[in-house]
């Protein structure tokens, strides 16, 4: 039944609608950029480094940063942001013109750029006398795709030197640039779960001399928490070799990876269409996909290539970025 509606229920929803008033508009948006930054000034200029200044933007709201970009033949480039009117720059290369100038945000708009300034480095001193040894990287916050490492300085009789941190997997191939810089200490990103890295440095001076290597340092990735995987094996047929079958069942693409079995009999794997490293029985295959990726769902079909005949049987001891892999039913 419906029931008639009282005159002080009416009358309460009338003031509660009073009281509440209509809604309230939205803020303007902020269209305003900030002004135009003063002309840069170059000081501290030295063979490798130089202080940058200039007079700061005003705003109707609120300057939030600077961009510093650089000029050259070519176009222009982005370099790096700064909350304050200035910036230091280090890692230049001695002798050499460069240009810059800034921009200014208030988060929302970006102001005109400033005018350009230029500068020189000073040249490099004339010296054959290469630093000294840095110190082992020593390991830290191992993460499965990073890593920290720091180091005690090398010396140098005309400059500070500067770092270049190298690094190999599973004991395998030339080592490659990971970082480095002026400072004793560098993060190391993109590097692959689960996998074995060895890890050293030099150092180089101004004029371009170089230390002999410091001593390596090995650690191994974390196990990719997130992973999951399923493997299968595909016995040989005539004119198709045996295959490991990896899926990655896990809930996100894996942009690198590797992956570790166990041969079930002594046999010597001759290639991989990926980077591999063989241990008697022990196998692990990785990979970083810059521009590609492992897929949720996606099957990797592993054909080793055997000094002589195929795979003997089903591997043991799958994984996949350090998760075990359960068996695909067949």
């Amino acid at each position: 039944m419906i029931r008639p509606i009282g005159l002080w229920a009416v009358l309460g929803t009338l003031a509660t609608v009073t009281a509440a008033g209509p809604p309230a508009s939205a803020p303007p948006v902020d269209t305003v950029p900030p002004s135009t930054p003063g002309a840069p000034v170059a000081t501290e200029v030295t063979e490798t480094s130089a202080l940058l200044t200039w007079r700061p933007s005003t705003d109707n709201v609120t300057v939030t940063g600077y961009e510093v970009w650089y000029l050259r033949d070519g176009g222009n480039g982005f370099h790096n942001n700064t909350t304050v009117p200035s910036y230091r720059f280090t890692g230049l290369t001695p002798g050499t013109t460069y240009t810059w100038t800034v921009r200014a945000s208030d988060g929302r708009n970006q102001s005109r750029f400033s005018a350009p300034v230029s500068f020189r480095t000073d040249p490099a001193p004339v010296d054959s006398e290469p630093p000294s040894v840095p110190g082992a990287p020593v390991p830290s916050n191992v993460t499965a795709t990073s890593a920290t490492l720091s180091w005690a300085a090398a010396t140098d009789n005309a400059s500070a030197p500067t770092y270049l941190l190298y690094g190999a997997a599973e004991q395998t191939g030339n080592p490659t640039v990971l970082g480095g810089g002026p400072s004793t200490s560098t993060t190391v990103n993109r590097l692959i779960p689960d996998l074995h890295y060895r890890f050293h440095l030099i150092a180089r001076d101004v004029s371009g001399n170089v230390s002999a290597p410091s001593p390596t340092t090995r650690a191994r990735t974390a196990a990719d928490p997130t992973a999951a995987c399923r493997f299968g094996y595909r016995p040989a047929a005539p004119g198709r070799p045996a295959a490991v079958l990896v899926s990655n069942t896990g809930p996100t693409p894996l942009s690198g990876a590797s992956i570790r079995f166990t041969l079930s009999a002594d046999q010597q794997i001759r290639y991989l269409p990926y980077a591999f490293a063989q241990h008697g029985r022990d196998v692990v295959l990785w990979w970083s996909g810059w521009s590609d990726e492992f897929g949720v769902g996606e099957t990797l079909t592993l054909e080793p290539q055997l000094d002589s005949g195929t795979l003997a049987g089903p591997p043991a001891g799958v994984t996949l970025n350090g998760a075990a892999c359960g068996v695909t039913a067949t």
